[in-house]
């Protein structure tokens, strides 16, 4: 998988251009309220599929309607996928491609932060089912993935806050300088990132998930710690029907942990004071009257919940994450009452 890092739109089309010259067909797939910032879409070529807003584009209905229109218009073994646009199209687009004809060749091209440093990198892919987010998924890797952080201007405060959720994620488990530069330049990463400030963080969230990669393709171990904030974050996405962002449920989701981690005297007052501090400039609202019994109904349906038995990303300390084996559900539980 080759990683292109590219300064302008131009370049993106050129490749792309280039992509046409190799491939009998281009398939581009997309949302149209990508199109209304990224103009650009358009010039691409005639094979453009626009699919459904936000999470809805990863469903089962989604699926069978691009999987007829690449049939009905004659994608083929020699034909490549281009998804252009955030986690979600980067999702619905690798699981398409991976198991259209047993899998075709794509690309993804990133227009979100959240995308940039972490969903498009991977070779996860993924579809909801039956309001579990990712319950369907295979394992693919693109065949390349373009990144321009000239889109990062066109973002609202809404998708730098579900950025920052990962790339923070990412600080927490495996990297306390990177922790120290977001502490000491937030100013100039929320709500309206400095490009040369955000572009070498993009690059180390990158280079930390490639090396959980290599070393655990396809889950199994250390690649679990990538989960640290998410097992919570995807329940409660679930619970309020995907209109919570990913980013949302995720800095929620690693406040709890972080909390967990403290009781369970693996993380010090000192450190936890300081990753509360982070997460409250995001302003994330006060969660009520929520079921905290159905939000843990989805808990246990989720993919490291495994004979009933969950693995659980704890923190040691910043920079450092440890995975619970069989971890007391009740105190996720329990630990709810923060939010």
């Amino acid at each position: 998988m080759n990683i292109h890092y590219l300064d302008s739109k131009e370049h993106i089309i050129k490749n792309i251009t280039d992509y046409h010259d190799q491939y009998d067909k281009v398939f581009i797939i997309s949302q149209k309220s990508i199109l209304s910032y990224q103009p650009f879409i358009k010039q691409l070529g005639p094979n453009i599929y626009f699919c459904d807003e936000n999470e809805q584009c990863k469903s089962i209905i989604q699926y069978e309607k691009i999987i007829s229109y690449l049939h009905d218009n004659k994608c083929n073994k020699n034909s490549i996928i281009i998804g252009i646009g955030g986690g979600t199209v980067t999702d619905f687009c690798g699981y398409i491609a991976s198991t259209y004809m047993r899998g075709i060749d794509h690309v993804f091209i990133p227009t979100t932060l959240l995308a940039m440093a972490d969903a498009a990198i991977g070779g996860k892919t993924a579809l909801n089912y039956k309001g579990i987010r990712n319950l369907l998924g295979t394992y693919k890797n693109p065949k390349e993935i373009i990144i321009s952080t000239d889109f990062i201007s066109t973002l609202s405060q809404k998708n730098i806050r579900n950025g920052c959720a990962e790339i923070i994620k990412y600080a927490l488990i495996m990297d306390s300088n990177l922790f120290e530069n977001i502490e000491e330049n937030i100013a100039n990463i929320f709500p309206n990132p400095d490009i040369n400030i955000i572009t070498p963080i993009i690059k180390r969230c990158i280079n930390h998930k490639m090396d959980i990669v290599n070393q655990d393709q396809y889950d199994q171990n250390i690649r679990n710690i990538l989960n640290f904030g998410h097992t919570l974050g995807h329940a409660l996405e679930s619970y309020y029907d995907f209109k919570m962002s990913h980013g949302e449920a995720v800095l929620y989701g690693m406040r709890v942990a972080s909390h967990l981690s403290k009781k369970a005297n693996h993380l010090n007052y000192n450190d936890y004071q300081r990753i509360i501090k982070l997460i409250e400039i995001f302003k994330l609202p006060k969660l009520e009257n929520f079921d905290s019994d159905q939000i843990m109904s989805y808990i246990n349906s989720d993919k490291k919940n495994i004979g009933n038995e969950l693995n659980y990303i704890l923190l040691k300390n910043i920079g450092t994450a440890v995975i619970e084996k069989n971890y007391n559900k009740d105190l996720i539980k329990e630990g709810l009452k923060i939010l």
